[in-house]
């Protein structure tokens, strides 16, 4: 509030040029301003959204060769699977297996191999078999397998359960004129009479080159900087055009946190994979646990953005110019007249009664100068009528002011009272006004506001104390404090409103008036919570709301100790209702716990 009166108050004492020349600019350049970063803002996000429609376009295309190449080796991989005479090949363990028969079998599984690789889609079969017979020594398309048994993924392939395994990029010598390749391996068990819970008679690995896949990631073609990746299932890359990611693992936290909930299926997210903001784009390969991810660094699209930035700061700039040269000659014209009559006026400030402004036109400022003339020979008196004036007021306020009654008078005047009653031998007189008046004391406590815990449970002692006196002893009360607590600094009278209710609308209502109230005071970590809990009539839930809620008849006390708490300590303190009809009422005040010495050395401790 006063920062913004500060502003107010500069503007309203620029001078008349300045405060035109200020409003012109503000009125033209807020606009054009305003316009410039809704467009620039706007077409940025079109230029994205188009960017990420082009690339899920590309997704689309690429999904649907990619999971044509991977149902490709799921046929050859079934079909394989299914092979009678490959079984019956592989479960041979009879003893007189000659050389003879064992190359005629090899030839058979060399021809069944080859006739299930007639796919373009298919870089290689290799078939890994038991170490048993001469042909598992070919080492080209047909290897041992015990060998294989040894590697993590022939342990990943037997725990998935997919039926495939898809073994993430990795280099592999074929040992022929093919050389060295970068493939992925479908690979997949061969068990005991084509079963799935047989004895594993071989394996099926099923080669695609990673070149392949590139090639159809290079015609998505989405950005010049953006990359597009194939990750399996934990997020490692199995393809891409920058070869270096491959083997790398892509965080797939990052797509679990998709606003758009569709993570598991595809979506697009800001996220900063590489520690630069990016959009990320992912879709899952239809029928496989792949993904495309596709990033795309924000700095591309700031570059597309970049040129209309640099138009619409020019053209805010040029009308920005516009602007003041046309406030500067407008702004001139009106206060060139109003500098005349400036001049007029100071000849006034050097007393010239007598001088008189040159009226030279019927418009605003020439009434103006018309009245200046009457009000000149007037001036004089006019100032010495208010000057007197003020003077008159001052005095009169001066005399208005009242002394105010001395706090200490009013326990002085008790005291006074308790030892009247002992000189007179009403001892009971005299405890009463005794209590009232330490009562008051503490009531008061020389004007502070935040006073000790303890002395907020001795000040509400004093009251149950003197309710006792009037109801005949019908209020019993526990008082608990844990260690260390007491000297705790509180808000001061936020326990007797409380206590208050609790007997009035609590305890004597029940049919015998009679009730206990217990009041616990404990710490738990760095918040104070203390309990006042009666076993009186109780309340409703709509009560209860009612006097959280400061309604009107609800308990005027009650929300003044929440605004108290609330008011020294924020909105996040205050106090919770518990309550039952018939079953009593808890209340719980809960607020920082602060040593009462620190509040006070700070300056707290005074209202």
């Amino acid at each position: 509030m006063s920062r913004s009166f500060s502003i107010f108050a500069l503007f309203n004492n620029l001078r008349i040029k300045q405060k035109l020349l200020l409003t012109y600019i503000v009125l033209i350049v807020i606009p054009v301003g305003s316009i410039s970063w809704i467009s620039y803002h706007k077409t940025s996000g079109m230029v994205e959204q188009r960017i990420v429609d082009s690339t899920r376009r590309s997704f689309e295309q690429a999904n649907t060769f990619i999971s044509y190449k991977l149902n490709n080796v799921k046929d050859v991989s079934s079909m394989l699977f299914m092979n009678k005479s490959l079984n019956e090949i592989l479960a041979n363990k009879d003893a007189s297996y000659t050389l003879s028969q064992q190359i005629d079998d090899y030839q058979m599984l060399l021809e069944i191999i080859r006739s299930a690789q007639n796919s373009r889609e298919i870089y290689g079969i290799r078939l890994y078999v038991n170490n048993d017979w001469i042909y598992s020594r070919e080492n080209s398309t047909i290897l041992p397998m015990k060998e294989a048994m040894q590697t993590e993924w022939f342990r990943d392939m037997l725990s998935n359960q997919d039926g495939i395994y898809c073994r993430p990029t990795y280099e592999y010598d074929f040992q022929d004129m093919r050389g060295v390749q970068q493939i992925l391996s479908c690979v997949r068990p061969l068990q005991l009479d084509g079963g799935f819970n047989g004895r594993i008679l071989g394996v099926i690995a099923i080669d695609i080159l990673e070149e392949s896949i590139s090639e159809i990631i290079r015609q998505t073609n989405i950005t010049r900087l953006g990359q597009v990746y194939l990750t399996d299932q934990d997020g490692v890359i199995m393809s891409g055009l920058d070869k270096a990611q491959i083997g790398k693992r892509i965080d797939l936290d990052l797509l679990q946190n998709d606003s758009s909930g569709t993570a598991g299926a595809e979506g697009t997210l800001t996220a900063r994979p590489d520690g630069r903001p990016s959009i990320v784009i992912h879709k899952q390969v239809e029928g496989t646990s792949w993904r495309l991810v596709a990033i795309i660094p924000q700095e591309e699209i700031s570059q597309q953005i970049n040129p209309l930035a640099r138009d619409l700061l020019l053209v805010l700039i040029v009308v920005t110019v516009i602007a003041i040269l046309t406030a500067f000659w407008i702004s001139s014209g009106i206060t060139r007249r109003i500098r005349l009559l400036l001049r007029h006026i100071r000849k006034i400030e050097e007393e010239q009664w007598d001088f008189r402004a040159r009226v030279d036109s019927t418009d605003e400022l020439g009434v103006l100068q018309q009245h200046f003339n009457l009000m000149s020979e007037n001036m004089q008196r006019l100032i010495k009528e208010k000057y007197e004036e003020e003077v008159l007021k001052k005095s009169a306020e001066l005399k208005a002011l009242q002394a105010q009654i001395n706090p200490h008078f009013l326990y002085n005047t008790l005291d006074m009272i308790h030892w009247m009653a002992l000189k007179h031998k009403a001892p009971e007189i005299s405890e009463v006004v005794g209590m009232l008046a330490k009562f008051f004391r503490l009531s008061l406590r020389g004007g502070r506001d935040i006073i000790t815990l303890q002395d907020e449970l001795e000040h509400v002692r004093m009251y149950l104390d003197l309710q006792n006196k009037r109801f005949g002893g019908m209020v019993d009360y526990e008082l608990e404090c844990e260690p260390g607590v007491e000297n705790c600094a509180t808000v001061k009278l936020i326990l007797q409103p409380l206590v208050e209710n609790a007997i009035l609308h609590g305890i004597q209502e029940r049919k015998d008036k009679r009730g206990k109230i217990r009041i616990h005071a404990c710490r738990e970590e760095d918040q104070i919570f203390i309990s006042v809990e009666d076993n009186g009539v109780g309340m409703s839930r709509t009560e209860t709301e009612q006097i959280l809620a400061g309604r009107p008849g609800s308990g005027y006390g009650v929300r003044n100790v929440i605004d108290k708490i609330k008011l020294h300590y924020g909105e996040g303190y205050g106090l919770s209702y518990y309550s039952e009809p018939g079953e009593g009422t808890k209340v719980v005040i809960r607020y920082p716990a602060l040593p009462y010495n620190e509040v006070e050395n700070s300056g707290g401790g005074t209202g």
